[in-house]
């Protein structure tokens, strides 16, 4: 059949309006089975009683990942509020592949997989193993709230890597657990559950592969994390107190945020052998798809991405910058990951987002005053305008722009402001920005962070700058509204940055490039 983003879905739609989601995939997974001769025994399984065939296998020759795809897009034509409340995406194969080849320096043990969906990163990692089926049935665990997503899983695996054993199917039953991971918490204690077999307990395991939801939820006080109030923290926390190990992938904000600063605690508390890579979402994003379920206008996955593989043992804490690349350059990142690692320090305060390239300028300059020293808590008649969406820049403006977000400094003389003009428009604050947060919006107090560099001030680049205001705005469509912001040009750039820091202006300019590779 077609690739998977050419799938034709108004069959599929059709068949989820008439059998609804459950049949509709019973349906799917019998007519896959039925010509295969050595599955013949999964059909008489119970769960399957009375479901017909389709006319045709919709999944024949799809990757794992693929079928997440239809499953994903099926549960939102179903019921796209459920999908919506879930906020979770499935996991592209070759990030999954990524993922399950950094298990290998893990050692043995018992993997689980606690909010697998229909299994893409658990079955990546039953295939990468020496005998795949001796691990599926000894050394994974797959576990999720959705029990029809547990079958399709159970039933693809069996499929993919029964061997030796006839009846695997059967055999590994036990091994997919309907179980809600978040059903049990920790009020301080590392000692999390009791022994037992009882679904109710999270299934023993040593090592943790996830992707876990990613949304914003009521405060829990059962968790440590509470403050973070999002689902992905509350699953690290348990897999953090529960695994000797795990490699995730979540949402990058856990690196800066303040409400992840207990998230970071327990992570600095529980491993020194921790690497993090963090991801942009532009020009390409980690997440290949689009938002199945959303009301957004805007259907791309927009999550600024990133995956953590924390191991028990010494080692040492290294992290990326926020990558950036192309489309074209996807095969290309993932085999490049490791020369964008640096082992900037990591506090509970923040995680530096550093490459390798800008470590020694991010320690030279991470004790530095900052910019909120200068600043006014009062009105003053000397500000400087910034709008609050970063996109390729961050401009400090002197006048307002059109726009719906903006935020404004206030200095105490027209000396200070004109020096706080020069550095926020330099490649510097941009470089900061994206070591501090780097998410959706550009925060205050981010802004008011930034280092104090060593520099005379150029009246020159002043004028140069105050005159670019006016003759280079740019805009772009916002909720159907145009948001007003200005673009220096290169050159401009160029100059401004040799002004203000010129042992890495060269350096820093290529952060305004749209790929690492370009560079």
């Amino acid at each position: 059949m077609a690739g998977i983003y050419d799938f034709n879905a108004k069959a599929l739609e059709a068949e989820l309006k008439e059998f609804g989601l459950r049949k509709t995939w019973l349906r799917i997974l019998v007519t896959h089975l039925s010509d295969k001769s050595q599955f013949e025994y999964i059909l008489s399984n119970p769960k399957f009683k009375g479901i017909k065939k389709r006319e045709s296998d919709l999944i024949a020759d799809l990757s794992i990942g693929d079928v997440s795809v239809l499953y994903e897009y099926s549960v939102a034509i179903a019921d796209s509020e459920s999908r919506k409340s879930n906020g979770q995406f499935f996991t592209p194969d070759d990030v999954a592949i990524y993922m399950a080849e950094q298990s290998q320096a893990f050692g043995d043990g018992v993997w689980l997989d606690p909010c697998s969906g229909i299994g893409n990163l658990s079955w990546h990692l039953t295939a990468i193993q020496e005998n795949p089926e001796d691990f599926l049935f000894n050394r994974m665990i797959l576990s999720d709230r959705d029990e029809l997503a547990l079958l399709i899983a159970r039933t693809l695996f069996t499929v993919s890597f029964q061997k030796k054993r006839k009846r695997l199917f059967e055999e590994i039953e036990t091994n997919f657990v309907s179980f809600d991971f978040l059903s049990v918490a920790d009020s301080g204690s590392l000692e999390l559950f009791e022994t037992t077999t009882q679904l109710s307990k999270i299934p023993a395991h040593d090592f943790v592969i996830v992707n876990p939801p990613y949304l914003a939820t009521d405060i829990d006080g059962r968790f440590e994390t509470a403050k973070a109030g999002d689902l992905y923290a509350y699953f690290l926390e348990n897999i953090i107190k529960t695994s000797r190990g795990f490699i995730s992938i979540t949402p990058q904000s856990f690196t800066n945020a303040g409400k992840f600063a207990s998230l970071r605690k327990l992570l600095l508390d529980n491993f020194e052998n921790l690497t993090i890579y963090t991801f942009d979402n532009v020009p390409a994003n980690i997440f290949k798809g689009i938002k199945f379920g959303s009301k957004n206008s805007n259907q791309a996955n927009s999550i600024r991405a990133s995956i953590v593989i924390a191991r028990e043992g010494k080692g040492k804490r290294r992290i990326t910058s926020l990558i950036r690349w192309r489309s074209s350059e996807r095969e290309t990142l993932f085999k490049s990951l490791e020369k964008f690692l640096s082992d900037v320090p990591l506090t509970d305060s923040y995680f530096p987002k550093v490459s390798k390239d800008y470590k020694k300028l991010y320690m030279w300059v991470k004790d530095f005053g900052t910019l909120g020293d200068m600043c006014s808590s009062k009105t003053t008649k000397y500000s400087l305008h910034v709008p609050s969406a970063p996109r390729y820049f961050i401009p400090a403006l002197k006048k307002p722009v059109q726009r719906a977000s903006q935020k404004t400094l206030y200095f105490r003389s027209s000396e200070d402001r004109d020096y706080a003009y020069l550095l926020i428009n330099s490649s510097f604050m941009y470089w900061w920005w994206r070591v501090r947060d780097g998410g959706m919006t550009l925060s205050l107090e981010t802004i008011t962070s930034l280092p104090l560099l060593d520099f005379e001030v150029d009246p020159k680049i002043v004028a140069a700058l105050e005159k670019s205001e006016k003759i280079n705005k740019v805009y772009k469509q916002n909720a159907g509204a145009a948001q007003e912001n200005v673009k220096h040009p290169k050159d401009l750039m160029k100059r401004l940055n040799q002004s203000v820091i010129p042992d890495y202006a060269e350096l820093l300019i290529t952060l305004h490039e749209n790929s690492e590779f370009s560079k």
